[in-house]
């Protein structure tokens, strides 16, 4: 155990997904650029080193707005403004390795990056290659060095995309990473954007990876991208935090959020005491996105406050729940299936071989919830070898009659 020198602990604190764009940006163009954070300011300032996940992306003035995807989630806003408004809130570093960091393309990636290590935010996770995306990045508070590495899985919205990219999240590409850093810094910090969206649990490939990056001695590992808070657990000495949720999003607003609520709109504020020796304490500061005119984060008091501590125990309890969790990504897996063959239905085989072969068999986001259903088609493949029907072929029951 590494000895204490100095201050015993910091806190540190993580909030999850800002996006600084659509109606939130309307409302801080009305009333100020700090106007997401004003309700959450007493506590996020409780936080000495604080870390969010940045989804949104600037874009500077001459970027021709006619090229804006309209399904991206690219701010209007003047990235140098909004970025001290970030900083003024109080964050720390901003975790860029996220599934809609190229939705401006590289130069909406290096403007983000350029406002925000502006306005003295440390940014990680992107880069020019692999290499650069996946660097080490260290801050220093209290005497302890904290070191950063972010990921983020291949996904419908990059496409393997490289130069620029987001670093790309593999299990082993991060156990090499932990492995290398561990020892470098006082408390390593890993950030993880993947899976699929709106679950109450991870899935089964993504627990078990984050339990092997705790097990290699990462001390905190925050993740993201299922817009909807996942529990917490401890894996040796390690704080995995599976899912932060939404923190300034457009919970209701957005059709996509709202109609995949209500937990869309549940904000958290991770708190946690760190030192050289690892994880001390934890707390979690609910929040709740409020509907419009106050769509931004407010802290949760008195009865409501309670309900969601007790909401948050029980995603803490269900992660310990083996069935539930294998249920749950299974269930999740076969309705991606279902939409993905509904949208096959829909279209041509030149159209289905260029876009939605390639979606499921090379993305990762996809080829992970595909091995989950030939998992449960192998499953099935496996009871009917072991029948033994003489008046049958084998696998009979998957064989449709013969037409004559």
């Amino acid at each position: 155990m590494k000895r204490m020198t100095k201050k015993d602990t910091v806190t540190f604190g993580a909030v999850g997904d800002i996006a600084l764009w659509d109606r939130t940006a309307e409302d801080m163009l009305v009333h100020g650029m700090d106007w997401p954070f004003e309700k959450m300011v007493p506590h996020l300032s409780r936080a000495e080193v604080l870390f969010g996940n940045m989804e949104s992306v600037f874009i500077p003035d001459d970027y021709p707005r006619d090229e804006i995807d309209p399904k991206g989630l690219v701010s209007l806003l003047p990235g140098p403004e909004a970025a001290s408004a970030l900083k003024r809130a109080g964050f720390d570093f901003l975790n860029l390795a996220a599934n809609h960091v190229l939705d401006a393309g590289r130069v909406g990636l290096d403007h983000t990056v350029r406002c925000l290590e502006e306005a003295d935010i440390l940014t990680g996770g992107v880069g020019y290659s692999q290499a650069e995306a996946r660097r080490l990045v260290v801050l220093e508070k209290g005497g302890l060095t904290f070191g950063f590495l972010c990921y983020c899985e291949d996904n419908n919205y990059t496409l393997g995309h490289t130069e620029p990219a987001p670093a790309y999240y593999t299990r082993q590409a991060v156990l090499e990473d932990v492995t290398a850093h561990a020892d470098e810094v006082d408390v390593l910090v890993v950030s993880i954007h993947a899976d699929l969206e709106f679950m109450p649990t991870p899935s089964v490939p993504r627990r078990d990876a984050a339990r092997a990056v705790a097990e290699a001695g990462a001390d905190l590992i925050l993740q993201h991208h299922p817009h909807v808070p996942q529990g917490v657990e401890f894996v040796n000495g390690s704080l995995i935090a599976y899912s932060l949720g939404n923190f300034v999003f457009n919970a209701h607003t957005s059709d996509y959020m709202k109609n995949n609520g209500p937990h869309t709109a549940d904000a958290t504020l991770l708190l946690v005491e760190v030192g050289r020796d690892g994880v001390h304490s934890f707390e979690r500061i609910p929040a709740r996105i409020e509907e419009p005119p106050e769509q931004r984060p407010h802290p949760l008091e008195g009865r409501a406050r309670a309900r969601q501590l007790e909401y948050y125990a029980e995603l803490d309890a269900l992660l310990a729940d083996e069935a539930f969790v294998k249920r749950t990504w299974r269930e999740v897996a076969r309705k991606h299936l279902m939409t993905y063959i509904k949208r096959a239905a829909e279209r041509d085989i030149d159209s289905i071989m260029e876009e939605l072969v390639g979606r499921l068999c090379l993305v990762a986001e996809n080829r992970n919830w595909m091995e989950e259903i030939l998992n449960e088609a192998r499953e099935h493949w496996e009871a009917q070898k072991h029948l033994n029907d003489p008046l049958h072929r084998p696998h009979y029951r998957f064989q449709r009659p013969d037409k004559r």
